[in-house]
């Protein structure tokens, strides 16, 4: 089996986040070599670092599951393919001869073998400079602007959850109100604003510096509004967009009766429950409730179908660049070019920080692994 030596985020949760350099070794033979060419920062790696997901996992890990790159060996690499790393390892990606229910019935989202790259020990990440990969757990995006294609997976996901609703994108008469500002919150008011412009959006944001960079960000954009923490009208659908407590509460309370509550983000924690219902477990279930006067609608993952309709609405979807407020040359570079073009500078590498929550500001950052001169102008 192969190895090489890369430099790598590693995060042990609850206590230390560092890059250093280590060696890497193949698992098998259906792996290949992947060398990265962008990377961003989930939430959920976030969450990890802060014990507020999978809480009693403290094993370190090398983070990193939004990313994209190429096979290091092939020949002429950056003229041929570019792939995407799929972050849910199941049954179906993993081959496995014994499959349980889940990926057994067509919902591999919900498989109860689930391993999640980039936020488990030993699994495929994108922080890095090169990782061997399966290659089940990499999606052809060649055609989608490099910008924007580690958006795939999140966009799957959204994609999924209106599914689940069975939302009726023609009426373009509703008033949808997203809870949480970060880069899912956008990315669910941008893909139903694409959808039809007609819809009435607003994006509730808590954070005064978020929500700066959030109007600077969308001034532009009709049909989505960008509020500081208020509702100015009670919504057909609410979208909880964040994984705290409040979140759950200011979506029941922004929701007209018998309208609906898209579950889309887990519970930082997991046993908090409004007293009639416990929302993580219909979030993580995709269950669907009727409760308080409102419909409670669990979403989480995404499928196969889901993956290639998101790659067929990024083909198409260049305002998605509005989520990304930052940029990093580098996975080890101290400096940030801001979306107007200022440049900070830390005293540690700005993934090292990011992870650990110091740029509430930002909604994104987008990581440029490769800093060769074919990507430096992206």
């Amino acid at each position: 089996m192969r190895s090489l030596n890369t430099n790598a985020l590693l995060i042990t949760p609850g206590s230390d986040v560092r890059l250093e350099n280590i060696v890497v070794k193949e698992r098998n033979a259906a792996e290949v070599k992947t060398s990265w060419l962008t990377s961003s920062v989930c939430n959920s790696e976030r969450r990890r670092f802060n014990l507020t997901k999978s809480h009693g996992d403290t094993e370190t890990f090398i983070g990193g599951h939004e990313a994209v790159g190429f096979l290091s060996d092939e020949k002429d690499a950056y003229i041929k393919r570019r792939y995407a790393l799929l972050p849910h390892s199941n049954c179906l990606t993993r081959h496995d001869t014994q499959k349980c229910l889940a990926c057994e019935n067509g919902v591999e989202n919900l498989c109860s073998k689930m391993r999640h790259a980039g936020l488990d020990e030993g699994t495929p990440s994108g922080f890095t400079n090169e990782m061997f990969v399966p290659k089940s757990q990499l999606y052809d995006v060649s055609e989608i602007d490099i910008g924007i294609a580690a958006f795939l997976e999140p966009l799957s996901c959204v994609i999924h959850s209106w599914e689940k609703i069975k939302f009726d994108y023609a009426t373009g008469s509703n008033i949808i109100n997203i809870i949480g500002g970060g880069p899912i919150g956008c990315l669910h008011a941008l893909y139903i604003n694409k959808k039809n412009k007609q819809n009435q959006i607003y994006i509730f944001e808590e954070d005064v510096a978020r929500f700066e960079t959030l109007k600077k960000q969308f001034s532009d954009v009709d049909g989505i509004t960008v509020t500081l923490g208020h509702c100015e009208s009670h919504s057909d659908v609410t979208v909880m967009a964040a994984s705290n407590d409040s979140a759950f509460e200011k979506s029941v309370e922004v929701t007209k009766e018998n309208g609906s509550i898209l579950l889309f983000s887990g519970f930082d924690n997991v046993s908090y429950t409004d007293e009639t219902i416990l929302p993580e477990i219909i979030h993580r279930h995709e269950f669907t409730h009727y409760g308080s006067g409102r419909i409670f609608v669990g979403s989480s993952g995404y499928t196969a179908d889901d993956l290639s309709k998101s790659k067929k609405v990024l083909s198409d979807f260049q305002i998605v660049k509005k989520i990304i407020s930052a940029r990093v040359y580098g996975i080890d570079s101290n400096n940030i070019i801001n979306f107007d073009g200022s440049v900070d500078e830390y005293d540690e590498p700005v993934l090292v920080k990011d992870i650990k929550g110091h740029f509430p500001e930002h909604i994104k950052i987008l990581y440029i692994n490769d800093t060769s001169e074919l990507i430096e102008n992206l």
